[in-house]
């Protein structure tokens, strides 16, 4: 598990170390301001089963996708899910979490119901593999709506 490179917090790391070892996970801890090569690195010498990403600062939306961009060109297939404060507007929680799933994000666990959900995730996970996890999908408010703007209902 790791922060996205601009998320100096460690905290929220401790919290989540916690919780995964809770639900039988063993956690290798990478910190905080993590660069995108060192998580990399990480994952080749550790083969996890998950890699579990968060962030606090606001700006995780960004590295999440820098760093799922390079998962991805490097051909890494690997179950990864990222949560906490992902960005400075909590209005964009849903439309952040759309983006991520749609990029190769297992899920991305924010807002009141995160710890609850992501609990549930890894629940789900250990009986049936983190990568045949379906995340529900997020509501679409009308104004990100593309089919209700052409319609010029919105």
């Amino acid at each position: 598990m790791s922060t996205v490179e601009s998320d100096s917090h460690i905290w929220n790391l401790v919290y989540l170390q916690k919780l995964l070892e809770e639900h039988g996970g063993l956690v290798r801890n990478l910190g905080s301001c993590t660069p995108v090569p060192e998580v990399l690195r990480g994952i080749e010498e550790h083969r996890p089963d998950l890699l579990v990403v968060s962030s606090i600062n606001g700006h995780g939306h960004h590295g999440a996708r820098l760093l799922m961009t390079e998962l991805r060109r490097r051909g890494v297939e690997l179950p990864c899910v990222v949560g906490g404060k992902l960005t400075t507007s909590e209005s964009d929680n849903d439309r952040v979490r759309r983006d991520l799933i749609a990029q190769g994000w297992a899920d991305v666990f924010t807002g009141e119901e995160a710890v609850p959900r992501f609990r549930d995730f890894l629940h789900r996970g250990r009986q049936h593999g983190f990568a045949a996890w379906q995340p529900p999908s997020a509501p679409v408010p009308p104004w990100d709506n593309q089919e209700l703007m052409i319609a010029g209902a919105v």
